[in-house]
């Protein structure tokens, strides 16, 4: 089985490093490391050239991470097989890939519980998604920072990518969440889930409790349209 990591990066020279060597750290063989370096204006690519391993490549449209991610669908080639997505401010346990390989067997998209580290917020909101995670239900959401899917997928990927730029505009959101509307979309092509028995830690942008608090209010209402959207499509 081929392993394919694609790692987004916005002025992550604090941070890429560490990421980078979390990868390199698996317990499992890799294929590529594939690092799209999104609107950079640090030194996160210069940090990046110290790893023979990794592939760069710069990413100078949109002002968000989706832009990135679909860039870095472009890189996927038919040789790659499992796919492992994350962003350039995590760290992933050494057990990341393959535990969502094993999850990958059976299922169409999978993730992992994410850890933030930052405000006390930041850790009651760890506890209420470690028991998300353990109570399982992806198919309201999963997370952008740590998901993986099949090479074989990648134009349905790209299309729901793509299709949720649109979206964004159609329903007044607040932020793209490609995330949240890949689990929409995927549900019904095939199964997903989520895993507990790994993780990925990373590190919170946000500088205060308020702020925390009122991006997970924001995400709740994005949440909520998404939802809504979605339901009545179905019918």
């Amino acid at each position: 089985m081929k392993n394919t990591v694609l790692i987004i990066a916005h002025n992550e020279e604090k941070n890429i490093e560490l990421c980078i060597k979390s990868i390199l750290n698996q317990t499992v063989s890799l294929d590529r490391i594939v690092l799209i370096v999104h609107n950079c204006t640090d030194n996160t690519i210069s940090k990046a050239k110290d790893f023979k391993e990794v592939e760069i490549f710069e990413c100078n449209e949109g002002d968000a991470p989706i832009y990135a991610r679909i860039e870095a669908l472009k890189h996927i080639n038919e040789n790659d097989e499992n796919i492992f997505c994350i962003d350039g401010d995590a760290i992933a346990k050494n057990n990341w890939i393959k535990e969502l390989s094993l999850l990958l067997e059976e299922n169409i998209l999978v993730g992992s519980l994410v850890v933030f580290k930052g405000s006390i917020f930041e850790s009651f909101s760890n506890i209420t998604n470690y028991i998300f995670c353990v109570k399982g239900n992806p198919n309201r959401w999963i997370w952008g920072a740590s998901f993986a899917f099949h090479a074989k997928d990648i134009n349905f990927i790209k299309d729901i990518l793509e299709k949720s730029i649109r979206l964004k505009k159609d329903l007044n959101l607040s932020r793209f969440a490609e995330d949240f509307w890949l689990a929409l979309f995927l549900q019904g092509k095939g199964k997903l889930e989520i895993t507990n028995k790994t993780n990925i830690t990373v590190v919170s942008k946000e500088s205060s409790l308020l702020k925390s608090i009122s991006r997970n209010r924001e995400n709740a209402r994005n949440g909520n349209k998404m939802r809504k959207y979605f339901n009545l499509t179905k019918k």
